[in-house]
């Protein structure tokens, strides 16, 4: 009887190699299943600029200029290079215009696939930029219908200061583009919108902070005083007067003196107490030379 129980046992010896090299392809299949979903998920949502690179970002305003010089729309330019997961160090305004010379009168995106075929008329490829197209559209959303904020006559000057180190009330980075100008230039409405915060800001003194119908939030601080008599709520078209350059800020209300007048222009996403501010300078670039 124990005789034949005994023969009923078997020994199995675990193939150790052969368990770990199992174990490595799972793994890695799993990893890439992961970055596959993370990839395609990132491709069906809109970018929004402050979630680009640095070095992504500062792209825009050389995709800009193309769209302007080369007549044909900057984002379709933008999408080839993350389709093609172009290296930053790559990305450059002869390679872009030699691409545009492809999408030459270029409208909508129906025409995509017969011009692009030119360049690449790989099926897979094609989808990968409608993609792209599609992930940008909120971008070219902040880009368009937009104009500069003073008008064409009036001499003013800025640069890229944004991040810059500030210091009054703390440590902190400039959120902003500072545009340098007269007192009482006239500033305008860069967009049609309605108007969420004006009055007294510590930091920005005069200011008005209007959404956008693009659900960006634009600042414009520092004013000497309004146009009229502004309220939350009201509505604003673009082009529209709304203030007068000053140097209000820096202390309780009515302080001026603490720097030279200037408007402080900033964007932002998001509302309340959680704004998310991101880079304004290439989009005035933009918008400057409409």
């Amino acid at each position: 009887m124990s005789v034949h129980s005994s023969a009923r046992w078997r020994i199995h010896v675990v193939n150790w190699k052969r368990l770990v090299s199992f174990l490595v392809i799972l793994v890695l299949s799993i990893t890439a299943l992961i970055l596959l979903l993370v990839n395609l998920s990132r491709s069906s949502r809109p970018y929004k600029a402050d979630e680009l690179s640095e070095e992504r970002f500062s792209a825009l305003s050389m995709y800009f200029e193309l769209e302007k010089d080369m007549e044909v729309p900057w984002h379709y330019l933008a999408a080839i290079d993350l389709a093609e997961g172009t290296p930053l160090t790559e990305i450059s305004r002869e390679r872009s215009a030699q691409i545009a010379l492809h999408l030459t009168g270029l409208t909508d995106e129906e025409q995509l696939p017969a011009l692009l075929a030119g360049y690449n008329d790989d099926k897979a490829f094609l989808r990968k930029v409608q993609r792209e197209i599609k992930a940008l559209s909120g971008l070219r959303a902040v880009y368009d219908n937009k104009t500069f904020p003073f008008a064409a006559d009036v001499e003013y000057a800025y640069e890229d200061g944004y991040g810059d180190a500030r210091s009054y009330g703390g440590e902190r980075s400039h959120e902003g583009i500072d545009l340098m100008a007269e007192e009482n230039t006239p500033i305008l409405s860069v967009c049609d919108g309605v108007i969420e915060k004006v009055g007294w800001n510590e930091l920005g003194g005069y200011r008005i902070g209007i959404r956008g119908q693009d659900k960006i939030y634009y600042y414009y601080a520092h004013m000497c005083c309004y146009e009229g008599n502004p309220k939350e709520g009201d509505k604003v078209k673009k082009g529209q007067l709304i203030g007068y350059v000053g140097d209000t800020g820096y202390g309780p209300e009515g302080t001026t003196g603490k720097f030279l007048p200037h408007l402080h222009f900033g964007m932002y996403y998001g509302k309340g107490g959680r704004l998310s501010a991101f880079n304004p300078y290439p989009f005035l670039k933009a918008w400057e030379k409409s």
